[in-house]
């Protein structure tokens, strides 16, 4: 072995029990995996008409996911307060690099500062820490595409990520993505 052998590290494979529809296991790199990272990076494959961080439908009980860490998760719009956030989706067709595969819409910040981002072609969106980013809602799927999405900040736990646990589910938009 040589001076930079650790430096080629296995990726840490997150496989939801049981699948999630639309969404491939994610792959997750970070300081949890190499000492030496300085960014928190998830990469996954987008398979279907897919909902993320959409809240929890009206009417329904809240849905929180407990991580190993012990931090509560789940389908809620994000806020990462300590990290900027890069999310670059990608196209997997290599004859038509500028066809996404799918139709995406993105929301980004809150109250009347949030923007909502509908896109068909590759994008790379730019998420400054403290900003609310969710939902993300995939329609119109023709083709799986790539999301590569990282944090300026080793762990997810440094990045100081937070759920909006009050956001309620917009119905007409979750029938969108099945």
């Amino acid at each position: 072995m040589g001076k930079y052998a650790e430096n080629c590290v296995k990726m840490h494979l997150k496989e939801p029990k049981p699948p999630e529809p639309g969404k491939s296991s994610v792959y997750m790199f970070g300081q949890d995996h190499f000492k030496d990272a300085g960014h928190w990076v998830e990469i996954w494959t987008v398979t279907g008409p897919h909902a993320m961080m959409q809240g929890t439908p009206p009417g329904e009980e809240p849905i929180i996911h407990i991580g190993p860490d012990g931090n509560k998760g789940g389908p809620y719009p994000k806020y990462h307060l300590n990290a900027d956030n890069m999310m670059f989706f990608s196209s997997t067709d290599p004859e038509n690099m500028r066809d996404l595969g799918a139709h995406v819409e993105f929301h980004l910040g809150e109250g009347e500062d949030e923007e909502t981002f509908e896109f068909d072609e590759p994008r790379a969106i730019f998420i400054p820490k403290g900003v609310r980013h969710g939902p993300l809602y995939v329609s119109k799927f023709r083709r799986n595409f790539v999301i590569v999405d990282i944090m300026t900040a080793p762990t997810r736990q440094l990045a100081g990520t937070a759920n909006d646990f009050d956001y309620v589910a917009d119905a007409a938009k979750l029938e969108l993505t099945r």
